[in-house]
């Protein structure tokens, strides 16, 4: 077996793991045998099993981070540096923008707080945290805890950090890491509180975390549920092992991945919203489903994760497509409907694009979905113009006045009683092209007992004979039987004999 240095993602730093040893790397022991003096060579497994012949090499599997960071600290550029064996840009992209966000890289050369990092002999994660405190001692046993990939034990009660909440049993960690954690502390004198022994402020503890872990906060979806978002925009969930129970945003020191369902969190940190610094702002503007009422917020994102967001003025331009396109997918209301079908009937023309047209205009202005209608978009003249030519009613002989209905056939008809025509011989005609009216004749109760565009044969052929079937059920109302001269009337025959007030 040996230890080799791992990048292990779920916590963002290298780690030594104990694997099956590759034939090269068992060649290169053997040989430490004779290097000084004569040796012997114990060979710890079976002569029939067959090793890996080569070991990768530690560009390909280690954390590039801190390679970046020793090479800009040279003056070179990672980037462009003449590898022997280069690794993957694409990893090394990764490992330049991770020092931009501890703060290590600004316009391709070292901060100073990236000097400071480059001295400590630490992935550059734990190093930011250490510089975050000044190297005190509860910082740097946490980062040896972290270096030598210890698993902190389930917590059962809560806590504002689970790495802090390990510190309290460090007197029974292992004397390896113990000694880890001095020889750290060796390398930090030269910070400002190097040697301090009181305990470090629970809130310096977690900000100098967030500070090594920029990249892995997370929001919790709902108060008190385990479910998070990463600001990566992945999903997880808080390991019942984490103690971190209410806070709503935290830091997710190790993230272990599964493929059948969201990462678990086993390690985390709680940190306050007010400490998070914006890195982008979005201007949102949206219809509300419920209201039908566009609104609009500026959101502050950490990443992919919302921070905060608040009223902000309206976008007209964006409001008016919002609406018009929740309108497109709602359909036109039976008077929108009824418009559409005048106009074709007045001879205007009505095409996709002249409607999109006009509901854009209703929309403009406007926040809400329920008022908007078509006409108000039309021009004041195209009204009169529609008044004229395609009527929304039609005045009966009875004065009252009854709607006039445009089909999608190009047709106009109305619905009338019967009695409220008498006297009328010629059929009414309306539009430019004088289009005579599909009357649908109605009996007292409002059932339609005939249809007809020729009024007059109607009075000579058909009512004798409608007269006939109806009076006898409709008593009360008057059938004479000369419908040329009788009064036009919608009531009966005796509230039509009462004196009018």
């Amino acid at each position: 077996l040996q230890k080799v240095a791992r990048f292990d993602p779920a916590r963002g730093i290298d780690s030594l793991d104990t694997e099956r040893v590759p034939q090269d790397a068992a060649d290169q022991r053997a040989g430490r045998a004779g290097r000084l003096a004569p040796g012997r060579v114990w060979r710890l497994w079976d002569a029939r099993d067959r090793l890996r012949p080569h070991r990768e090499p530690d560009l390909q599997r280690i954390d590039l981070a801190g390679v970046a960071l020793d090479i800009l600290a040279w003056g070179g550029q990672p980037l462009t540096f003449e590898w022997f064996e280069a690794p993957r840009a694409d990893r090394l992209q990764t490992a330049l923008d991770l020092l931009r966000r501890l703060g290590a890289l600004s316009d391709g050369r070292l901060t100073q707080l990236g000097q400071q990092m480059q001295r400590l002999p630490l992935h550059p994660r734990l190093a930011r945290m250490v510089v975050a405190a000044g190297g005190h001692p509860d910082i740097v046993r946490a980062c040896a805890l972290l270096t030598e990939r210890v698993y902190l034990p389930p917590r059962h009660e809560a806590t504002a950090s689970d790495l802090l909440s390990a510190l309290d049993g460090w007197t029974a960690t292992s004397p390896h890491i113990r000694q880890a954690a001095r020889e750290i502390a060796r390398l930090c004198q030269s910070l400002p509180a190097a040697g301090a022994t009181a305990p470090l402020d629970e809130r310096a503890f977690r900000r100098a975390v967030l500070a090594g872990y920029p990249d892995r906060v997370a929001r919790r979806r709902e108060a008190g549920s385990p479910r998070v978002k990463l600001s990566s925009g992945a999903g997880a969930s808080l390991s019942r092992d984490s103690g971190v129970l209410d806070a709503e945003f935290l830091v997710a020191l190790d993230v272990r991945g599964s493929a059948q369902a969201d990462s678990t969190i086993p390690i985390a940190s709680a940190i306050e919203s007010d400490w998070l610094q914006p890195t982008a702002m979005t201007r949102r503007t949206s219809l509300d489903e419920s209201s039908r009422v566009v609104r609009s917020t500026e959101v502050e994102w950490y990443d992919e994760i919302v921070l905060r967001e608040r009223p902000a003025p309206l976008d007209e331009d964006a409001a008016a497509a919002l609406l018009v396109d929740a309108w497109q997918r709602r359909g036109f209301d039976d008077a929108d409907a009824r418009l559409v079908r005048r106009l074709r009937f007045a001879g205007q023309p009505v095409d996709d694009a002249t409607l999109s047209g006009l509901m854009r205009a209703a929309a403009s202005g406007q926040r809400s979905l329920d008022p908007l209608r078509l006409l108000p978009a039309l021009d004041p003249q195209l009204v009169r113009r529609l008044d004229r030519d395609a009527p929304e009613q039609l005045t009966v002989p009875s004065g009252r006045s009854v709607r006039l209905e445009y089909g999608a056939d190009g047709g106009v008809s109305a619905a009338v009683k019967l009695q409220e025509l008498f006297g009328l011989a010629e059929t009414p005609r309306v539009g430019p092209h004088q289009q005579p009216v599909t009357l649908e004749l109605l009996a007292p109760n409002g059932r339609p007992v005939q249809v007809t565009r020729d009024l007059r044969s109607f009075w000579d052929r058909t009512y004798p004979e409608v007269r006939r079937e109806l009076r006898g059920r409709y008593p009360k109302h008057p059938w004479p039987e000369d419908p040329w001269t009788a009064t036009p009337t919608a009531r009966t025959k005796r509230a039509s004999q009462r004196p009018a007030g």
